[in-house]
């Protein structure tokens, strides 16, 4: 009778298939879920950072205009609104509003020479009409002094996204004195 040599082996055992395929599946499920957070982070940062830089756009616009006006022509009774008139140093005026463009509502100015929007069409300030948007401009006299001018707004994309994470909207607020 012939001895069998047990640790002579042409293969490898159920176990050893069944361990090394595991251990695979372990590795490509992280694999796609580093792959798949990875993208939705950067999906995340893309949104808030249009939402941003519209928002800056936008209050650095009407900051500096606001700042180097003659003086504001609406009423400055100290209540808030959603729009302020205000007097150039051309002795043109500038509206700044909320204008609804079909569906969205954004910020623009309104002066002799047409309308200008201060923001895109990706993002909106939300509300169903621009009287319950976000913009709030408020005017407060100073006794003799240039008025005081509060803005502040939130942007949010536009459409609603499934996924919740997916949401973006930044909120922007400034407080500014005339110069003149």
């Amino acid at each position: 009778m012939k001895e069998r040599n047990v640790f002579y082996h042409h293969g490898f055992t159920l176990i050893e298939l069944i361990v090394t395929i595991t251990i695979m599946s372990m590795i490509g499920i992280l694999i796609a879920q580093v792959f798949f957070t990875t993208s939705r982070t950067n999906t995340k940062t893309e949104l808030v950072k249009e939402a941003k830089q519209n928002g800056e756009y936008a209050l650095g616009f009407i900051e500096r205009m606001i700042r180097n006006s003659r003086y504001v022509t609406s009423a400055c009774a100290g209540s808030a609104d959603t729009s302020i008139t205000i007097t150039n140093p051309d002795a043109g005026s500038t509206t700044f509003l909320c204008v609804q463009d079909g569906s969205l509502f954004r910020i623009a100015s309104q002066s002799a020479s047409g309308i200008e929007y201060l923001t895109s069409r990706s993002v909106t300030l939300g509300g169903a009409d621009c009287a319950s948007s976000s913009l709030v401009i408020t005017c407060t006299p100073s006794g003799g002094k240039p008025a005081f001018i509060g803005v502040a707004f939130s942007l949010s994309q536009i459409g609603t996204p499934v996924d919740q994470f997916q949401k973006a909207s930044a909120s922007f607020q400034t407080d500014i004195t005339l110069r003149n």
